[in-house]
């Protein structure tokens, strides 16, 4: 069936860049993009229905390339030490080790989170889970009730088993401590490979797996080297991993050796257009490390290395990239990702452009034209995917429609300039996957919202309650993580 989309504001990829059409419309048939134009356009093909967009703007759908796909354990630290919760008893690094989720939390736990990227406009995304509550690696039935729950409400997904190396705990008097393990890691290599096998025998054309070491500097240069060679084994499927993203992990690895922590990844063969590094904040040259300017950011951009950037959660932490801005201007493909809750890709769109101007200090820095662009192609281009995150003939049909016209959004200059700073994911309308709508009305087709609501409280008291037990203090929930405001309960009997 042929589907016109008309009536509003198409955001069109043309020339190489995204442009706006006023009074647009967007064809496509099956899965596929036919034409993007103007209705009046003789080679606009004739369509079998139509969905009114007016006063809508219709956006190539989002490529939120790392993104939390389960409970964000993260947003208990807001406004507290980061230290706060991260007190893992010693126990964690038994081979016995139980999680603290059931498989039933983490299918109601992968509903709400896929549920929540789609109603936000994120038509593809590649998903991380938290590793506050891990040990060597997932849960085994984590990345396949994503990959269920992915299927079943028509999301575009890239997902993988987690492996690292070393395990974080706290011991009896509340000293950090870390192990590593190859053996363990190894066991989450291979359960990753089987996964990305999973993925590929499934039959759908939505699920792709990779390759994720969690962190670079919780990996032995072996392994990524192994992961680089399965990779390529595996066609050069996509491999992702935290890296530089915090400042004690430079200084760690300048106490080793002279070399940046590019330069290392360069020399250990860890980079290239399949690898995107998520942060990659502290290179040299970066403020805060005292390290003199090398060529790092020349070395990612030869290199088609992708730097995915995930402005919201480093604010929370008073912490942020120096800058988007230059690392794009220096040839380097970024991307953008929620690596906190709300999944939220135009709240990380205002937030990043923001930061980006105080950052330089520069009204013309950050600008939004660079941050869409990471959004969508930037995205894209990390995966592979030349026919994702724009609108143009021969791509796919993900598709976002946004509803600009809303009270709240005020009086309509600029459809974009309205969509990115005095709009935000509750906006998304209608959400179109390989050609199918799975959001409708703001809701997502075939989900009864308030009893996953319901649901999703239910896990989270119990997952939160688990961390709370880890604590080495023992101490209660409200003294690892006070309310940020005092709360107060009625007293009274009556």
């Amino acid at each position: 069936m042929r589907t016109a989309i008309q009536g509003g504001w198409v955001i069109a990829w043309q020339n190489n860049e995204h442009c706006l059409l006023d009074g647009g419309v967007v064809v496509y048939n099956g899965n596929v993009i036919e034409f993007v134009g103007f209705p009046d356009d003789p080679d606009c093909p004739k369509s079998d229905r139509t969905i009114n967009a007016s006063g809508k703007l219709v956006s190539p759908g989002f490529v939120n390339l790392h993104c939390i796909a389960n409970f964000d354990l993260q947003i208990l630290n807001i406004d507290h030490p980061r230290a706060a919760g991260y007190n893992r008893p010693a126990w964690v690094i038994e081979p016995d080790a139980k999680t603290i989720m059931s498989d039933d939390d983490f299918r109601i736990s992968a509903d709400f989170s896929v549920a929540g990227l789609l109603k936000c406009g994120n038509t593809s995304f590649g998903a991380v889970t938290t590793g506050m509550t891990k040990f060597w690696d997932d849960a085994d039935a984590e990345p396949y009730a994503l990959a269920d729950a992915s299927e079943r409400f028509g999301a575009r997904a890239w997902l993988s088993h987690l492996y690292q190396e070393a395990c974080d705990y706290t011991d009896d008097n509340g000293t950090p401590q870390r192990i590593w393990d190859r053996s363990r890691a190894q066991i989450g290599l291979d359960k990753a490979l089987k996964f990305i096998q999973y993925a590929k025998e499934s039959g759908s054309d939505r699920l792709n797996g990779f390759l994720f070491p969690y962190q670079t500097g919780r990996c032995s240069d072996e392994l990524l080297q192994e992961t680089m060679h399965q990779s390529r084994a595996l066609g050069n499927v996509h491999v992702r991993s935290h890296f530089s993203q915090r400042l004690e992990e430079f200084r760690q690895h300048k106490e080793k050796t002279d070399n940046s922590m590019v330069e290392w990844l360069q020399e250990i063969g860890f980079l290239g257009e399949q690898v995107s590094l998520v942060h990659a904040k502290y290179i040299a040259g970066h403020s805060a490390t005292g390290d003199e300017p090398r060529n790092d950011l020349q070395i990612l951009a030869d290199t088609n290395t992708t730097v995915c950037h995930t402005p919201i959660v480093y604010a929370r932490s008073g912490d942020f990239l120096e800058s988007f801005s230059r690392y794009a201007r220096a040839g380097v493909n970024m991307a953008l990702g929620c690596d906190t809750f709300p999944p939220d890709l135009l709240e990380e769109i205002r937030t990043g452009s923001l930061i980006n101007k105080i950052v330089e200090r520069d009204r013309m820095a950050g600008l939004i034209k660079e941050f869409f662009y990471a959004a969508t192609v930037g995205g894209a281009n990390a995966l592979g995917r030349k026919d994702l995150g724009r609108l143009a003939p021969g791509c796919k049909a993900d598709i976002s429609i946004f509803d600009i016209s809303a009270f709240d959004a005020g009086p309509i200059d600029d459809p974009m300039r309205t969509l990115i700073h005095f709009a935000n994911g509750q906006h998304c309308d209608t959400v179109i996957v390989d050609g199918h709508t799975v959001v409708e009305a703001g809701s997502v087709k075939g989900v009864d919202e308030e009893q996953l609501r319901q649901d999703a409280q239910r896990v989270w008291t119990k997952y939160k309650a688990g961390i709370v037990s880890w604590d080495y203090a023992k101490r209660p929930s409200d003294e690892i993580w006070p309310p940020l405001l005092p709360i107060k309960k009625s007293t009274s009997t009556s």
